[in-house]
């Protein structure tokens, strides 16, 4: 946690213990999703966290505004930083016209078409954040209370999902969390995965999972679906009809088997038998 000029800088895990700690004296019932379009990933390749943070302010700033637009920044690599001039219990100028009630969270990168692909520790921490939230400010997880700045007009009327021409803007990108700024993108892919995050943190699981840990989870499940197929295939051998290559030993001896099924040991063992009573040699 490091606090310089305006801002703070949280890792990922410092994030909901420094949360909970956190009074709210406004009414805040909407949380507002925002990417920067600029700074995006290229723009922000070797530069400083706060440098970048400065950047923003001063254009905000230059907007007229008397400080940082957004109350939250989530960094590509993960990182997470409070605007202290526009602290929590500051209304953001995020949305015009749409902000009384609001937090804004602005995501770094620019996720239209064509765009910044967002990464794993971005995409996870940004479900985390979120979630935290919800808990923290008892906001229901939907469409209706987590919105995209797309379903609004210029002048922050209302739409309820991105209508091009209409919307003031296609923020958070067109191709957000790899779906969209619909909000049937938004019901079938972020929506959910903060709703799990939810309740991984309920369960207990207060700090997000790191892209390493992801990591040796994915290879863990992987491990374990392969060795389950084995172990399928092993019992399939088990007790399996006989097979094309035993038909003729099969035969030959079949007056003497009960019945057409054994495992695969039986059926090499019959082979061999086969060959060695009728004196064929494998070459």
């Amino acid at each position: 946690m490091i606090s310089k000029g305006n801002f703070l800088l949280l890792e990922p895990s410092e994030f909901n213990g420094w949360l909970q700690k956190q009074k709210i004296t406004r009414t805040i019932n909407k949380l507002q999703v925002h990417h920067t379009w600029l700074p995006n990933y290229s723009t922000r390749r070797n530069q400083d966290h706060f440098r970048c943070l400065e950047g923003i302010r001063t254009t905000h700033l230059a907007n007229g505004w008397n400080g940082t637009g957004q109350n939250i920044t989530v960094f590509e690599d993960g990182k997470i930083a409070i605007s202290l001039d526009r602290d929590l219990n500051k209304t953001p100028a995020g949305i015009k016209g749409a902000n009384t009630g609001a937090l804004c969270v602005e995501i770094i990168g620019n996720f239209d078409v064509g765009g910044d692909s967002m990464t794993d520790e971005q995409r996870q921490v940004v479900l985390h954040l979120y979630a935290c939230l919800a808990i923290k400010l008892n906001i229901p997880v939907d469409t209706n209370h987590i919105v995209y700045h797309a379903w609004y007009t210029s002048a922050g009327d209302w739409l309820g999902d991105y209508i091009q021409g209409r919307s003031s803007k296609t923020c958070p990108g067109t191709n957000f969390f790899g779906h969209g700024n619909t909000r049937l993108a938004a019901s079938r892919e972020f929506i959910p995965g903060i709703q799990a995050e939810v309740q991984r943190i309920k369960n207990g699981g207060e700090e997000p999972m790191t892209t390493a840990e992801k990591k040796k989870m994915d290879d863990l499940q992987a491990t374990v679906d392969a060795q389950a197929k084995w172990i399928e295939s092993e019992k399939a051998k088990s007790n399996m009809e006989c097979p094309s290559w035993a038909k003729t030993a099969y035969e030959y001896y079949k007056p003497f088997i009960a019945d057409s099924k054994g495992s695969y040991d039986f059926w090499r063992q019959l082979v061999i038998n086969y060959r060695k009573e009728n004196g064929i040699k494998v070459q």
